[in-house]
């Protein structure tokens, strides 16, 4: 029986699996742009309203400051969500994200926006989840299980997983999160993680873009593609960053680099004032991400 017992500890000890853990799934939503399909460019996660028996799906988008819902869909609900006094823009719903509950949460009304629900959609999406439902709570990314925990708490199993993390400071600022990270010759504290933005490793300014690739930006060897943000569209340019990324243990080597021709998407202009984000491309295939807004930390835990 010893042997047994010692066995299985170890077993949790090298792989950080535990039973413990309530693990949701989350979905790939792919995109057609420019003539290409590309599968992993939304991440959605499972919502219930409460006294609805229905899934219901939202993006998971750190880059927004608040939950939507979106009017069009929601609507179709025909669900009773209590209005909030002197917030007419807002509604309050309960309900759970994976094994996460809340209750009476102020989410905002995004107005004509969202598709109309079909039966026959796989994964009907109502919403975003924004960081504001995030705030207090530790999320972990898994990429390449399809999986992700919300906790309110670090406790003892989920700190046994977590010591196989390599953190670096996390600092909101501007409702957006971000952490330090090196890319090629350029050390930057001022890039931020968005999981909104699924499809390009990095997004930065065009001036950034430059001294990342060491290009000029008309170059016919660069990568051009239209891409849809919020009912408008953006057309990006990109070419690989002329050294290598460093985040915490993670290294990518080259990796691509794209900036926003049309002026819609310029992080060195406004009250952001940020170098550019860094979006879920980098973790596809290896990496669970740790979002400890408790410990304001960003970890990163290369999958076994």
């Amino acid at each position: 029986m010893r042997i047994i017992l010692l066995a299985i500890f170890l077993l949790f000890a090298v792989t950080g699996c535990s039973p413990d853990i309530e693990w949701s799934q989350f979905e790939w939503r792919g995109s057609s742009i420019g003539g290409k399909t590309f599968d992993r460019a939304v991440i959605l996660v499972p919502v219930k309203l409460k006294d609805n028996p229905k899934i219901f799906w939202m993006q998971l988008d750190t880059g927004i400051d608040v939950t939507v819902v979106y009017q069009i869909p929601f609507n179709q609900l025909n669900y009773p969500a209590q209005p909030i006094k002197g917030q007419e823009d807002f509604v309050a719903l309960s309900g759970s994200i994976g094994n996460c509950p809340f209750d009476s949460f102020p989410v905002f009304i995004y107005k004509d926006f969202g598709d109309s629900l079909d039966n026959k959609q796989e994964y009907p999406v109502i919403g975003s989840v924004g960081q504001d439902i995030l705030a207090g709570k530790i999320l972990l990314l898994d990429f390449p299980k399809k999986r992700f925990y919300l906790a309110d708490s670090l406790d003892h199993t989920l700190k046994g997983l977590l010591s196989r993390a390599s953190f670096v400071d996390l600092k909101r600022r501007d409702n957006k999160l971000f952490v330090h990270v090196q890319i090629a010759d350029t050390s930057s504290d001022n890039f931020f993680y968005d999981t909104g933005a699924s499809l390009f490793p990095i997004t930065t300014s065009k001036t950034m873009w430059q001294k990342l690739t060491g290009l000029q930006g008309d170059e016919k060897s660069n990568i051009r593609m239209s891409v849809p943000s919020w009912g408008q569209e953006a057309v990006l340019v990109g070419a690989p960053a002329k050294g290598e990324l460093k985040l915490g243990t993670l290294r990518a080597t080259s990796p691509m680099v794209y900036f926003d021709t049309t002026g819609m998407i310029d992080y060195s202009q406004g009250p952001l004032k940020a170098d550019g984000l860094l979006g879920n491309a980098l973790f596809y295939d290896e990496y669970t991400v740790v979002l400890d807004l408790i410990r304001n930390r960003f970890g990163i835990l290369k999958n076994q």
